[in-house]
């Protein structure tokens, strides 16, 4: 199974994110689930890979050509649990993406976080990826403002079965793991 992360690169002092970034990470591997990501592997991404190669587990990395090259880590350069994927322009990147994965994570971020989660929900509804799940950690950072944007543009009301918030990790990464494999859960 894998699971496209969604998230910032930028930890900004952020000492308690980053140790849940790395929970993600390790609880992910434990549970033989991939990792798939497409961006500068610095602040949550990196993190969330530190955990995953901690457990021995596995990651893979879809970038526009020419981007990002030169902040691959030794971290990712030296595993032989890493893959990566090139594509010619960020349309290609975000198609590689949602068509990769069975499930969706997402974490604290940017614009370019809500443009991937909005790129998931759009395809979700419209698209070619009925069922796939999309789980939000709720933290510090996404609790107050998520559900109610995702309510306003109808996202909730559309992905009812398919879209959850938990702020438990470890329930989260079950859930992304029963619904993305279509195994009833009893986590979360």
């Amino acid at each position: 199974m894998r699971v496209t992360v969604c998230c910032g690169t930028c930890l900004e002092n952020e000492e308690k994110l980053a140790k849940t970034a790395r929970a993600i990470g390790n609880a992910l591997a434990k549970n033989h689930i991939e990792l798939v990501y497409c961006a500068p592997l610095a602040g949550l991404m990196r993190e969330i890979v530190k955990g995953v190669f901690e457990k021995e587990g596995a990651v893979t990395g879809i970038y526009p050509s020419g981007s990002f090259a030169e902040d691959l880590p030794p971290i990712v350069t030296g595993s032989s649990t890493y893959t990566e994927f090139y594509t010619d322009t960020r349309e290609e990147q975000t198609q590689q993406l949602l068509e990769m994965s069975d499930a969706y994570l997402v974490l604290p971020g940017g614009f370019g976080t809500l443009e991937e989660l909005s790129s998931v929900c759009t395809f979700l509804t419209l698209g070619p990826l009925p069922g796939k799940p999309i789980g939000v950690l709720l933290n510090e950072g996404l609790k107050d403002g998520l559900k109610p944007l995702l309510t306003t543009f109808g996202a909730w009301a559309e992905l009812p079965e398919t879209l959850f918030f938990l702020s438990d990790v470890e329930s989260l990464i079950q859930r992304l793991a029963a619904k993305g494999s279509g195994k009833e859960c009893l986590a979360g």
